[in-house]
């Protein structure tokens, strides 16, 4: 009974400390807001990336050897042979110019009329399927020195410069978001000194009768918890909204872009959910923590 009884006081202080001082307490919302908020940007750009990255995987290992035209068949043969030799391969598939030609096509879908009547531009070719991504410039740098090789192509470029997008994304978003979450634990510790100093004589009493600093710190950290929990809540609400008014605004062109591959709503909630609310909850218990461990001895 006596713990639900200071269970009871903890949740009562600290919901009045929230209200008591309602400026500091705004501003100390609005900044783990404001901090939330870009936190959730970055993640949903990085694992939007992820996704196209993942979803593109097999194109990123998938090499394209064009060869001469006048290759008989013994020598696409011998060809072929040369490649199983070479380490990291996983597979090799022959595809002539004519069913090359047809597959783009159908991947031009209603717009195919438009290569009626063009000559087939492109050659008889090997498709390869590399193990590992970052061994293909080694590997096509090898066929192209096989005699009857025309050409080596492969999409590892444009899959590192997603990479490297989503690294500097990491990178300056994770320095931008320190520094703006090391500010809410300095207004919130702020925050807290003051409603410590505002009941000091309180506090001075209510240990000379023997309560313990736990006791006396536990309505505080409710308070952070507070004001943790409502900002986390904003950013939720605001990010998510932000999310769905780009996807409906924009989804084609975003859909062009990323190769339709952009997370719905539905699979990038509950990551943006989790995400902010335990950064949110933890940076304003924190903040509190450090202030009543600081100013406690009133």
């Amino acid at each position: 009974m006596k713990t639900v009884s200071k269970i009871l006081y903890s949740l009562k202080q600290g919901i009045k400390g929230v209200f008591h001082n309602k400026t500091m307490s705004f501003i100390s919302t609005m900044s783990v807001t404001a901090s939330l908020i870009i936190l959730g940007i970055v993640l949903t750009i990085v694992l939007n990336i992820n996704q196209f990255i993942n979803s593109a995987k097999d194109e990123i290992n998938e090499v394209r050897v064009e060869i001469k035209s006048d290759l008989d068949d013994d020598a696409r043969i011998e060809l072929k042979t040369e490649m199983d030799e070479i380490e990291g391969i996983n597979n090799i598939e022959f595809k002539t110019k004519e069913t090359s030609f047809n597959e783009m096509k159908k991947s031009w879908g209603e717009d195919a009329y438009l290569l009626d009547g063009v000559d087939n531009p492109l050659e008889d070719c090997y498709i390869l399927t590399i193990d590992n991504p970052n061994a293909i410039k080694s590997i096509s740098n090898k066929i192209l020195k096989f005699d009857g090789v025309l050409d080596v192509k492969y999409h590892q470029d444009v899959m590192q410069n997603f990479l490297n997008i989503s690294n500097t994304v990491m990178k300056f978003g994770g320095l931008l978001i320190l520094g703006l979450l090391l500010i809410c634990l300095v207004i919130i510790s702020n925050t807290i000194k003051s409603r410590v100093y505002s009941k000091k004589e309180e506090i001075q009493i209510i240990k000379y009768v023997g309560a313990s600093n736990r006791f006396v710190i536990a309505p505080f950290i409710v308070e952070g918890f507070i004001i943790g929990f409502l900002g986390s809540v904003l950013a939720i609400g605001i990010c998510i909204g932000m999310y769905s008014y780009i996807l409906d605004k924009i989804r084609e062109v975003i859909s062009t872009i990323m190769g339709g591959t952009v997370l719905p709503l539905a699979s990038i909630s509950l990551s943006l959910i989790s995400v902010l609310a335990i950064t949110g909850i933890l940076v304003g218990v924190l903040g509190s923590a450090i202030s009543v461990k600081k100013h406690l001895k009133v």
